[in-house]
């Protein structure tokens, strides 16, 4: 049958694994779900945190202070299936998922930022104790996916972390900055000096992180950098 030649047996959702009778890495029933936002947010004009339709294009964050990044954009919310799949990728080690992860970014990129064409893609560096416990960094198999896809340059080691910081998750906003300070440093300036790079991360929640890097990347003389993330956080009240 031409279905079955189109669409060949074994060909399966990334994440369900359920047999898939279109092209694409998800099928239908997790791509609804991972677009289920759509409709009810949309980002800030700023550091890409959804905001419910029906309120000013702005969230409180940053109406009170813009962040340092040109902007940043995310794939959706940091809930439910994306949330479900950022965890299995990240802690239960399921690293297949990150290049149709990364078809996520790919088309945010495409699809909101008009700035340019980026020089260089570069990743969310982990510490060294994260890294060497998880044994990779999810940031670096997104960007690394996410090059490739888009035909743009990777520089993988541009930007280290130079300090051990704790774990964000449990931190305020407060505490998430004072955390990072000082904590990324460019070590390949002569790529960084005069570039467009576009920061690539997993989640993006306060932008501490995507701020920090940043600010490295601009004191190293980047021309501009804009950030994307798989998931952000969600203005609801």
């Amino acid at each position: 049958m031409l279905s079955s030649w189109l669409f060949p047996r074994g060909k399966v959702c990334a994440w369900c694994h359920r047999q898939l009778r279109h092209q694409g890495d998800f099928c239908r029933r997790c791509r609804q779900e991972l677009q289920s936002w759509v409709g009810a947010y949309h980002p800030c004009r700023y550091c890409g945190r959804l905001v419910p339709l029906d309120r000013e294009p702005f969230c409180r964050q940053c109406r009170e202070a813009k962040p340092v990044f040109q902007k940043a954009r995310a794939a959706g919310p940091y809930r439910g299936l994306l949330k479900a799949m950022i965890h299995s990728l990240k802690y239960q080690g399921r690293r297949s998922l990150a290049v149709p992860l990364a078809q996520l970014l790919a088309g945010v990129v495409l699809d909101e930022f008009n700035s340019g064409r980026p020089d260089l893609v570069i990743p969310v560096p982990l510490t060294a104790a994260r890294l060497q416990a998880r044994g990779f960094n999810q940031a670096e198999l997104l960007a690394r996916a996410l090059a490739a896809e888009l035909g743009l340059s990777l520089a993988a080691k541009a930007l280290s972390r130079v300090k051990e910081t704790a774990p964000q998750i449990n931190l305020s906003r407060r505490q998430r900055w004072e955390n990072l300070r000082d904590a990324f440093r460019v070590v390949e300036a002569e790529l960084i000096n005069g570039s467009f790079v576009l920061l690539v991360d997993d989640v993006l929640t306060t932008g501490a992180t995507a701020s920090a890097c940043t600010q490295a990347l601009l004191a190293a003389g980047a021309a501009n950098v804009i950030a994307v993330t798989l998931a952000t956080g969600v203005e609801d009240c």
